[in-house]
C-alpha cells in the first residue's frame, strides 16, 4: 500500500515535468507567429461566414492565454525540482535500473537516452513520463482482465445453472473450483488436492533446501487432478472424448462455449431449485 501511494504521489506530480517540457518543446519548433495564425483562421472565416473580430479576439485569448500557463507551469517545475531533489534523485536512480536492465538486450540505449536527456531533471521528467505511460497500459490490461473474467464468469454461471446449482457460486474464488469439482462428480477430489498442497508446504517449511521441488512435486500433482475434473466436467455436459480434451486444452473459450451454448447437463440432478 505504501509504494501504491508513493507511485499515485508521483504520478500526481507529473503534470509538473511532463507538461513543461513538452509545451517549451512546442515552443521551440513551432514558429508561435500571432499574426500567422490570425490569418489562417481569417482564410477558414471566410469560407464559413463567421465573424472576423470574434474569431480573432478570441485566437489572440488562446495565444496569450498559452503563453502565460507556459511561463506559470515552468516556474512551477522549477520549484518543485528546487524543493524535492530528494525525489529527483530517486527518479534517477530507478531509471538507471531501468535502463541497465535494457541495456542488457538493447546495448547502447542508456549512451542514447543520456543524449537526449542530459541533465537531472529532464532525466526525472523522463523517468515519471514513463512511470506515466506503463501505469496506462497497466490500467489497460486490468481493464481487458475484467472484462474477460466477468465474461467468463457469466458463462460459468449459466454452466451452473445447467447442473442444478446457483448461478451466484460462480463469483466467489476457489468455492467456485469446488462447485465445478462437484458437478464433475468428484467433489471430494478438491479436498484432495488442498491436503496436498497443504502438507507439502509443511513439509517445505521443515525441509527449506527441497522447498522448490516439493513445491513443484505438489503443483504437478494438483494440476493432474485439475486436468482429470475438468475433464470430467465436460463430459457431464455431454461433450466427446475429444471435445472434452479440447475443454481441458482450451478451458476459458470452451467454457464460454459450454455456458452460452446448447449443452445440457447430462448428470445426476442434487439441487431441485436453482437460485439467481
Amino acid at each position: 500500500m505504501k509504494k501504491l501511494l508513493s507511485l499515485l504521489a508521483i504520478l500526481g506530480l507529473a503534470s509538473f515535468v511532463v507538461a513543461p517540457i513538452y509545451a517549451q518543446d512546442v515552443e521551440e519548433d513551432i514558429n508561435f507567429d500571432d499574426e500567422g495564425i490570425v490569418a489562417d483562421v481569417d482564410d477558414v472565416v471566410v469560407d464559413d461566414v463567421v465573424d472576423d473580430v470574434v474569431v480573432d479576439d478570441v485566437v489572440d485569448d488562446v495565444v496569450v492565454d498559452d503563453a502565460i500557463s507556459v511561463e506559470d507551469m515552468n516556474e512551477s517545475f522549477e520549484q518543485f525540482v528546487a524543493e524535492n531533489p530528494e525525489l529527483v534523485g530517486d527518479l534517477n536512480a530507478g531509471l538507471d535500473e531501468f535502463l541497465g536492465a535494457l541495456e542488457e538486450e538493447n546495448e547502447g540505449i542508456t549512451d542514447e537516452f543520456n543524449a537526449q536527456f542530459t541533465t537531472d531533471e529532464e532525466r526525472a521528467a523522463a523517468a515519471v513520463g514513463l512511470m506515466a505511460i506503463f501505469a496506462g497500459f497497466g490500467l489497460i490490461a486490468c481493464l481487458i482482465g475484467f472484462v474477460w473474467w466477468l465474461i467468463k464468469t457469466i458463462a460459468l454461471w449459466k454452466a451452473f445453472k445447467k447442473a442444478w446449482e446457483a448461478g451466484w457460486k460462480a463469483i466467489i474464488p476457489i468455492y467456485h473450483t469446488y462447485i465445478e469439482y462437484k458437478i464433475a462428480g468428484m467433489k471430494n477430489w478438491f479436498w484432495y488436492g488442498l491436503a496436498i498442497a497443504v502438507i507439502f508446504w509443511i513439509i517445505a517449511a521443515f525441509i527449506p533446501d527441497q522447498q522448490q521441488l516439493l513445491t513443484n512435486i505438489a503443483c504437478a500433482i494438483v494440476w493432474i487432478i485439475y486436468i482429470i475434473v475438468t475433464f470430467k466436467f465436460a463430459r457431464k455436459f455431454g461433450w466427446g472424448v475429444f471435445t472434452s480434451i479440447l475443454f481441458v486444452l482450451f478451458y476459458p473459450i470452451c467454457i464460454l462455449i459450454l455456458g452460452f451454448g446448447s449443452s445440457k447437463y447430462e448428470g445426476k440432478e442434487e439441487n431441485t431449485v436453482v437460485e439467481a
